[in-house]
């Protein structure tokens, strides 16, 4: 090893060090915030309701929900910061299972956005090719940390009257996941720094979309971990277009494939 390779060497693992102290950090603030956050919130809302119930002033009840909702949002952040941690110490587990019918969970995770989308007037699609294979994957996980993340994004950033669409493709031994939207898309050079942690384009930083900046971070450690791989579609010129590319059998992250019908 000649000197450049060792100072390479001794910087990587400086920033090794640093990067797992820094989530250390995190780690600790995150969990200290738990428990005072719960009981903001948990207080606030039995206010929220005996205000409601004795006809108080209007000014103070919205004085309230502005209370729950930036608590809400801290919630949020707290949560997303301690799944980062756990993935990138690989602590949480991949637990994958049979699923017979792909289409019906991906009609079942669309369902929970239906009432954001009507507020808006966006018409949610869902698509699949006939007869998807039964895939082995941890669908729970997917859904909360993958496409609930990209949904959720699609729908704040799509204007009223737009679309957002979830579809599925067999390729080969893999399962491609789309979820395409009529939003202001990515611009190319932020195509990849989309995924770093923190990262937030100018637009998503304007208070009104204002979010962790560690969804889609998440999203793709927790697809890596499960063998697959997340990426943008730089064609797709009506909005922003993510696809998930997963393996049939997930068996690879180390968990032996549950059934749970058994």
């Amino acid at each position: 090893m000649n000197k450049s390779d060792a100072k390479q060497s001794r910087e990587e693992l400086i920033l090794i060090a640093t990067g797992k102290r820094h989530n250390k950090a995190l780690s600790i603030v995150s969990h200290d915030l738990k428990s005072p956050l719960t009981c903001i919130l948990g207080h606030s809302k039995l206010l929220l309701d005996k205000m409601r119930a004795n006809g108080s002033d209007s000014a103070m009840i919205k004085t309230i929900k502005r209370i729950i909702s930036s608590g809400e949002n801290m919630q949020s952040l707290v949560n997303d910061i301690n799944l980062m941690v756990k993935m990138e110490a690989g602590r949480e587990r991949v637990e994958p299972y049979w699923v017979d019918d792909l289409e019906w969970e991906m009609r079942e995770t669309v369902k929970t956005f239906e009432l954001q989308a009507e507020l808006k007037h966006i018409t949610l699609q869902v698509k699949a090719d006939p007869l998807l294979p039964p895939v082995c994957w941890d669908m729970t996980r997917i859904r909360n940390h993958v496409l609930n993340n990209i949904i959720s994004n699609a729908l704040k950033f799509t204007p009223e009257g737009g679309f957002v669409a979830l579809k599925a493709t067999t390729v080969s031994e893999h399962i491609l996941l789309r979820v395409e939207d009529t939003g202001p898309g990515i611009p190319p050079e932020e195509e990849e720094k989309i995924f770093d942690r923190f990262r937030q384009l100018e637009v998503m930083s304007e208070r009104s979309f204002a979010g962790s900046g560690l969804g889609l971070h998440n999203a793709r450690l927790f697809v890596e971990r499960h063998g697959g791989e997340i990426f943008l579609d730089s064609s797709y010129i009506n909005g922003a277009a993510f696809l998930i590319k997963l393996p049939l059998n997930a068996v690879g992250a180390g968990e032996p494939c549950m059934n749970l019908s058994s």
